[in-house]
This record gives C-alpha cells, structure tokens and sequence, in this order.
C-alpha cells in the first residue's frame, strides 16, 4: 500500500556508502555531531535496504549517544526514524523489542516538525489496523502541528491522506489529494517526493482502471527509486507493473517484472515479498 511514514528522506547513496559496524561506531577524530549524522546515514541506509532489524538497532545506538550529547533534535529524529521502521516492518519482527525502548522525551521538548511527525506516524499505524475515517483525523491533526516550512513533512500528509482516501473508498478525493502531492513535490524540485508521489499516482490510476497511466508513473517511480537504492519501493513498483502487465493479457512481460522484484527482494531477504513474487511467476 502506498503508506510513508514519516522518516529521513532517501538520499542517492555514495560509491562508498556502508552500513557501520555498532561495535566500532567512535572515531577519535569525529565531533558528536558527525558521530550522529553518521549513525543516521547508517540507519537510513540499512531500511532503504529493508535490514529493519539492523537499522532499529542503530536507531537505539543514535539515540543513546543524542542523549549523552545533549542533542535533543537528534534524539528525536531518531525516534521517527525507529517508529518509522516499525511501522515498515513485515509481521513478526518487532524493532523496538529488538532495539530497547526509546526514551522518551519531554512533551516541552518536541518541536512541531516532531510531534506533527510523530501523530503521522500514528495515523499510519490506525489506518494499518483497517479504520480509515479515524486515520484521516489524525492526518489532518498532523498537517495541523507540523512546521510551516516542513515541506517534506507537508507532501507525507499529502502522500498518507491519499491512500487514506483510497482505503475509505473516497475515490475522487484520493486522486485530487494524490495529484496535489505530485505537484507540490515536481514544484520543489524533490526528486525523491516525486517519485513517492508517482507511486502514489499509479496507486489511484489503477483505482480507476487507467492502467497505461498507472504503467508511465511505476516506471518512472522505479528507476528514480534504483538510483536511491530504496529496495522496498522498488519492489512494490515492479509487482504492481507485473500485475498491469498480467491484466493487460501479456504474461511475459508479467514475468519479466516479478523476475525483476525478486531479484531485489532476494538480496534484501524479504521473505513475504519473495513468496508472494515466486508463486505469482510460477503459476502466470
């Protein structure tokens, strides 16, 4: 489903990029504030690869070692980031149990950019459990706490209120909330956003049955996706271009696509989405 909790943006990574070793995180010659930017880089990078339990685990590391330094705004992107993984997470593995629980922070502490992403994060949580109506009050009560100036937190809400709306059967609202995302994304020049918003795009054209529409926007989606090394988006891009492709009477092209989900789901050992991939190809 087209869902985005509220995280770190994606960034294209370096030739170089890994995720770090948390038995040799300190560097004698890296102030704190590198430490955590590099913690953060580690975790991003181990979700976009969908390692959730390796990435709770530096999220529980890079908000220890926020605390310690008294940065307060890291601790809390840090907490995103953790609920963000969990909401991410296949079932049956549960991050934060695996991480430690988070500390909390102080209500006084949490700027809007934080308790605005922290209720959307919520939202999410609601509308996986199948109520959309309430979901969408707390979307809107998320859009309400957020930064002004929080662009990216602004284009989730639009990203999540779609799906939302498409959850509660809300077609035309869903397509108008979807369309708004895109634009506001292409206007920021978000390349990252645009491609979230194309997938969300394609999710409300496959509603309304505008399969070749749908096809353009996955397409797009995926190779941007590639660049960013985002394995799970890349996944649901190609099964949703395999299950058009299957509709569309063109079973191997259908197939070529499945075959191009697993061999990114594979290397992530995302089980689910391999059986699901595997027993699609065997019997189309």
């Amino acid at each position: 489903r087209g869902y985005v909790p509220a995280a770190e943006p994606l960034e294209i990574p370096r030739r170089d990029a890994a995720i770090i070793d948390l038995d040799a995180v300190a560097r004698a010659d890296e102030t704190p504030d590198e430490r955590l930017r590099r913690l953060m880089a580690s975790a991003t990078a181990a979700r976009a690869r969908m390692a959730y339990p390796q990435a709770a685990e530096l999220c529980a590391s890079g908000a220890a070692a926020a605390r310690d330094a008294g940065a307060e705004g890291w601790a809390l992107r840090f907490a995103d980031e953790s609920r963000a993984i969990g909401l991410l997470s296949p079932p049956g593995i549960d991050p934060d149990a695996m991480a430690g629980a988070l500390p909390e922070a102080a209500p006084d502490a949490k700027s809007d950019r934080a308790r605005g992403r922290e209720r959307l994060n919520a939202a999410i949580g609601v509308a996986l459990g199948g109520d959309a109506a309430a979901a969408l009050a707390e979307i809107d009560a998320a859009e309400a706490a957020l930064d002004a100036d929080d662009m990216f937190g602004r284009l989730l809400v639009l990203l999540n209120r779609a799906q939302a709306l498409l959850d509660g059967g809300d077609l035309r609202a869903a397509v108008a909330a979807s369309a708004d995302a895109l634009r506001m994304a292409r206007r920021e020049k978000h390349e990252y956003g645009t491609a979230l918003a194309l997938l969300g795009s394609a999710l409300t054209h496959l509603a309304r049955g505008r399969r070749n529409e749908a096809r353009g926007n996955l397409g797009d989606a995926a190779r941007t996706f590639s660049r960013y090394g985002d394995a799970l988006r890349q996944v649901q891009c190609h099964f949703l271009l395999g299950e058009v492709a299957y509709i569309g009477e063109d079973p191997i092209r259908a197939g070529t696509h499945y075959r191009d989900a697993l061999a990114v789901a594979r290397p992530a050992g995302a089980q689910e989405w391999i059986e699901l991939l595997t027993l699609r190809f065997e019997h189309r």
